[in-house]
């Protein structure tokens, strides 16, 4: 008699858990899709001149846009993670580690050397180091399952 409630209790939260992250699929998807619109009007808006129609780009509109990229990247890339878990239950290190790579280079990328200190600098060298070391470890023992 106890099992079986305990049994039913597990089942609604894992459907309510489900349902969950049902939700969370759908708003990133809503999500990475109005910034997939946005990208498109700032592309616009950045690269023509209302006036002439011409090309004029300037570095730092060039750094706002690719940081705009990344981020749609990363949100792509958390799509995937939670369609992975929605679909195997699990939870896929490799792609978790992928957006934090894709995190992190974005950051590199726009990194405005001046504004840091020496050490933040030498920590996000660390993070990358680690990162990277981490998905390599991965990839190895993907490999050595697979063999």
């Amino acid at each position: 008699m106890v099992d079986e409630v305990i049994d039913k209790a597990v089942s609604l939260m894992r459907t309510v858990k489900k349902c969950m992250t049902f939700f969370v699929l759908i708003a990133m998807y809503i999500v990475v899709g109005i910034s997939i619109f946005e990208l498109t009007i700032a592309l616009y808006a950045d690269i023509f001149d209302s006036a002439g129609g011409l090309m004029h780009v300037e570095i730092d509109q060039l750094l706002k846009i690719f940081g705009f990229f990344f981020i749609i990247l990363i949100g792509f890339e958390l799509i995937e993670t939670i369609e992975m878990y929605f679909k195997e239950n699990v939870i896929h290190a490799e792609i978790i580690l992928l957006v934090a790579v894709i995190a992190v280079s974005r950051k590199v990328i726009l990194l405005d050397l001046e504004k840091y200190e020496p050490l933040a600098i030498i920590g996000l060298g660390l993070i990358i180091i680690a990162l990277g070391g981490c998905y390599a470890l991965i990839k190895v023992s993907y490999r050595g399952k697979n063999l």
